[in-house]
C-alpha cells in the first residue's frame, strides 16, 4: 500500500502530511503579554494575528481574548482529573505549568488530582454537567471510543479550536468542534528480541499463529486495537473474531496498557497488539515492535472542555498549549509521544527509524469511528472472546 490516510473522508487515500509546513510559527511579533492574567489585549481583527510571548512562542489574538477573558473571571487555577501517568503525570503537569505561563506571560497554577480511568471520567463529567454542577475537571482526555457516545449529548463546550493556532488544523478538530486532537497512539506487536529472533519477527498478525509462539503470547484484555483494525480492507469482524479466537490458544495471559515490562522480563515472548511509544517509553529495554503489515493503525487522544468546568478560558489555552511547539516537546519528553503530523514531530521519527512507513497506517479519528457504529459490538465480541479463551 502507498497511500496515505484521507482524514477529512476516513478513507485510505492520498494527502500531504504537513500540508502547512512551518505553519507560520515564527511570524512577526505584534505584541507580547504582560505578566498576570490581568494583561489586556487590543482590538481584535477580522484575522488572528501573531504575537510571541516571553519565551518567544507564536500566540494568537484569540489566545490573547482567553487570557484577558481568564483574568477578569478570575481564572486562576486550572483543575484537572485523569488517570495514572497520563501526559507524565505530576513531572508533566509541573512542566506544563511551566510553558504555560512562560508563553501566555501568566501565573497559572494546575491543581492536580489523580482520577478514575478515561471510561468512568467519562461518565463522571458527563453526569456533572447533566446536573448543572462544575465539574471535576477542567479538560477532559478521551479517545475515539469515549468522544463519539457524547458527540451530540452537549456534555463538552463546541469551540472553534482551530482560531487559537495555525498548528490547530480543522482536520485535527473533533465534530461539533468539541475537542482536538494531542497526540496519536499507533498499534504493533511488542516483542523480546532475545526470545524472538529476527528471522521470526511477525509481519503479519497470521504471523503470530505460529505454533512455535503457543503459550508465549500475551494480548490485552479489551482486545486493544484488534476492534479498529477490522476497518482495514484485508479483514472485516468475522474475520477478525475468527483470527481472535485462533490467537487466543497461543495467548499465555492478558496485559493491561503499563505491563509491558512482562515483555521485557521474557515472561512473554510479545504482546498483541500494544501501543508503539511504550517501546519508547522503555528506552533500552529488551524490547522492539514491529507494525504488521495488514495491522497498521493509528487513533488519537484528544483534549475537550466540559460544558460546566469551572475555568473554561484556562482549559482552551492549555489545549493549545499542549499543541504548541514547546508543549509537544515537554509531551514527548515525559509521555514519549506526540502528534506526529505536528512539524518537528518526535514520534514521527520514531516510526522512521522503526522502518515503518507512515503512508501504510490507517489513521482512525472520531469522524471514522461515528460511521462504524458496529464497532462497539465488534470490540464487545473480541474481548469476551481474549477474557473467556485467554484469561487463562
Amino acid at each position: 500500500m502507498s497511500s496515505t490516510v484521507d482524514r477529512r473522508s476516513g478513507r485510505i487515500g492520498r494527502r500531504s502530511f504537513l500540508e502547512r509546513g512551518t505553519l507560520g510559527m515564527l511570524a512577526t511579533v505584534a505584541a507580547v503579554l504582560t505578566a498576570g492574567c490581568g494583561g489586556s489585549s487590543s482590538p481584535s481583527s477580522a484575522r488572528p494575528s501573531a504575537a510571541s510571548s516571553s519565551s518567544g512562542a507564536y500566540v494568537s489574538e484569540e489566545a490573547r481574548k482567553l487570557v484577558s477573558a481568564a483574568a477578569s473571571k478570575g481564572e486562576t487555577t486550572l483543575t484537572l482529573s485523569w488517570s495514572g501517568n497520563t501526559l507524565g503525570g505530576v513531572e508533566g503537569y509541573r512542566k506544563f505549568e511551566a510553558v504555560f505561563n512562560s508563553m501566555y506571560g501568566t501565573n497559572m497554577k494546575i491543581d492536580f488530582t489523580p482520577g478514575p480511568s478515561m471510561t468512568d471520567m467519562m461518565a463522571k463529567v458527563s453526569q456533572e454537567v447533566a446536573a448543572g454542577r462544575a465539574t471535576s475537571t477542567d479538560v477532559l482526555i478521551g479517545t475515539d471510543s469515549h468522544y463519539v457516545p457524547i458527540l451530540d449529548r452537549g456534555v463538552l463546550e463546541g469551540y472553534d479550536y482551530a482560531t487559537l493556532s495555525p498548528w490547530i488544523r480543522p482536520d485535527m478538530v473533533a465534530p461539533n468542534q468539541i475537542g482536538v486532537e494531542i497526540y496519536g497512539t499507533t498499534a504493533g506487536v511488542l516483542y523480546n528480541p532475545g526470545l524472538v529472533p529476527e528471522s521470526a519477527v511477525p509481519h503479519k498478525l497470521a504471523d503470530t499463529l505460529d505454533p512455535r509462539w503457543k503459550g508465549k503470547i500475551a494480548s490485552s484484555p479489551d482486545a486493544a486495537y484488534l476492534d479498529i483494525v477490522t476497518l482495514r480492507p484485508e479483514w472485516g469482524p468475522e474475520k477478525m473474531k475468527a483470527f481472535v479466537t485462533s490467537l487466543t490458544d497461543q495467548v499465555a495471559g492478558l496485559l493491561r496498557v503499563g505491563e509491558e515490562t512482562r515483555i521485557v522480563s521474557g515472561e512473554f515472548a510479545m504482546l498483541v497488539m500494544g501501543n508503539t511509544h511504550s517501546v519508547t517509553d522503555l528506552k533500552g529495554a529488551q524490547i522492539k515492535v514491529v507494525i504488521p503489515t495488514d495491522a497498521g493503525v493509528t487513533r488519537f487522544v484528544y483534549l475537550g472542555v466540559p460544558r460546566t468546568a469551572a475555568h473554561p478560558n484556562l482549559a482552551k489555552l492549555f489545549i493549545n498549549m499542549i499543541l504548541s511547539a514547546d508543549g509537544q516537546r515537554i509531551l514527548y519528553d515525559v509521555y514519549s509521544t506526540d502528534h506526529y503530523e505536528l512539524p518537528g514531530s518526535r514520534s514521527a521519527e520514531d516510526l522512521k527509524a522503526q522502518g515503518i512507513d507512515k503512508s501504510q497506517m490507517l489513521a482512525v479519528n472520531i469522524q471514522l469511528v461515528a460511521q462504524h457504529p458496529e464497532l462497539k459490538q465488534v470490540n464487545q465480541d473480541l474481548s469476551r472472546i481474549l477474557r473467556e479463551k485467554g484469561g487463562k
